[in-house]
């Protein structure tokens, strides 16, 4: 390795370590959330007592002490709170505490949709088909397996993973799809940092297929069980489980586009520094999480946004590339606004509250705006990617703002309107009543001082608006 390729590498290294430390930082500076408070509050032993305590059962004196001290703590953590944190969890509170209150029905009665039985979609069936034959499909390269074995072993691990659910039924007592979104995101980040780290590892030698199979799939079981039993214990909200999928590939994303434009041919420091953008993905979904409670449709929104934006970043890149001089620092484009696409979504949806159906809706409208766009494209038979790219990434993004605009409004009136998001009533009523204009003009003038003997003047509108 030479000289000014090892510099590179110890620079990587000291940007790992600063990204860990800034995590570190990251979490002392918000311990005290409105998510960390209500876990607090909702720990097993406090509420097994607080049960007793509302069924007028007795406590005995160690129960009594523990259940003083323990509420002395909730209010100094609550105190703590910044006026932010305290509305949030004031606005929050009833969605987490749906999240853990799914039980199921009882035999004869009808379950809600909060209780609904659990169930394995498609995609979920064909996820697990999928990295079961790919976890196969690696054992087979990795031996060199040249017999019927190599075409039958895939199929095996593929319908082994599928079985998983019927050979181990207790694992997945409980789960919510929360819980299989989380091992799925678990599974995805284990290939990407596995094959980053065997490039870290072998570099450029004939042993990185090999290293790399081996590793991406040890860290993808691994890191899928991690993502499946932390958030089965856990069980925090499905829009940070949606964050860490977005950032942990948005992370890698930029970092590659980062050493694209050093122009490095240097293949462990290709690995460093995926694996640098990783990490730094990751601390950047922890962050924005603890920051603010997103819903699953706010990052889906956010996630479409971003690459959307990346896209117009790809057309601007490609309408450089074809003159004749250019910096390798325009590599650092799309990756640029990528990251802008995902902050400026991140302002957007704040108190929005977008549903899954919601969005999913933005999501798919984009890809049909961007179809479209791609067949007008071709129509034009242009060769500029400002038309080939250009045109379908503004079309998605037009659409994109068009639907959203269109979900945020009614989602702000909606909490003036009918129901809140808390599901409470509200009675909002307007009623024009133009006639008393005429009625008024024929009422006393008032002069500056205060009579009260005049009447006061008729309202031409009149609102009201009720909570219940």
């Amino acid at each position: 390795m030479t000289k000014d390729h090892s510099s590179k590498m110890y620079g990587y290294w000291i940007l790992f370590i600063l990204l860990i430390g800034a995590s570190i930082a990251s979490n002392a500076q918000n311990l005290y959330t409105a998510r960390g408070y209500w876990e607090e509050s909702n720990k097993p032993a406090y509420r097994t007592i607080k049960d007793k305590q509302a069924k007028n059962e007795a406590l005995s004196a160690d129960e009594e002490a523990y259940l003083q001290d323990f509420e002395n703590y909730l209010q100094a953590f609550f105190n703590r709170l910044s006026p932010e944190e305290k509305q949030r969890y004031a606005q929050m509170k009833e969605q987490w505490d749906r999240e853990t209150a799914m039980p199921s029905a009882l035999p004869g009665q009808q379950q809600t949709s909060e209780q609904a039985e659990f169930e394995w979609r498609g995609r979920d069936r064909f996820l697990n088909g999928l990295y079961g034959a790919y976890y196969g499909t690696s054992l087979v390269l990795i031996t060199e397996m040249d017999n019927a074995a190599a075409a039958g072993i895939p199929i095996i691990t593929a319908g082994a993973w599928l079985l998983g659910p019927a050979l181990n039924p207790k694992k997945y007592e409980g789960i919510t799809q929360t819980t299989v979104n989380a091992s799925n995101t678990g599974k995805f980040l284990g290939v990407v940092n596995g094959w980053s780290l065997a490039l870290a590892v072998s570099g450029e030698s004939e042993s990185l297929d090999k290293i790399g199979l081996g590793l991406s799939t040890i860290g993808s079981i691994a890191m899928g069980e991690i993502g499946f039993q932390l958030q089965k214990k856990k069980n925090i909200g499905a829009g940070r489980v949606e964050m860490f999928g977005h950032y942990g590939l948005l992370g890698p994303l930029v970092g590659a586009s980062v050493l694209a434009a050093t122009n490095t041919d240097n293949a462990n420091l290709v690995g460093v520094g995926l694996l640098a953008g990783s990490a730094a993905g990751l601390i950047l979904a922890n962050k924005a999480s603890n920051r603010y409670d997103y819903t699953q449709g706010d990052v889906n929104m956010l996630s479409s946004l971003s690459g959307i934006s990346a896209g117009l970043g790809f057309a601007a890149v490609g309408e450089i590339l074809s003159n004749s001089t250019y910096s390798d620092a325009i590599f650092l484009v799309p990756a640029s606004t990528a990251v802008i696409g995902s902050l400026v979504g991140q302002r957007q949806v704040k108190n929005v509250y977008l549903t899954k159906r919601q969005g999913s809706t933005i999501v798919l409208s984009s890809v049909g705006a961007g179809l479209v766009g791609f067949g007008v494209a071709a129509m034009l038979e242009s060769e500029s990617s400002l038309v080939i790219i250009g045109v379908p990434s503004a079309l998605a993004l037009i659409t994109h703002q068009l639907v959203f605009n269109k979900y945020k409004n009614q989602n702000l009136v909606n909490g003036l309107k009918g129901f809140n998001r808390h599901g409470k009533k509200v009675d909002f009523a307007m009623k024009l009543m133009p006639e008393n204009y005429l009625i008024n003009k024929h009422m006393p003038m008032r002069t500056s001082s205060y009579n009260p003997a005049l009447p006061l003047a008729n309202p031409l509108v009149n609102i009201s608006l009720k909570f219940r």
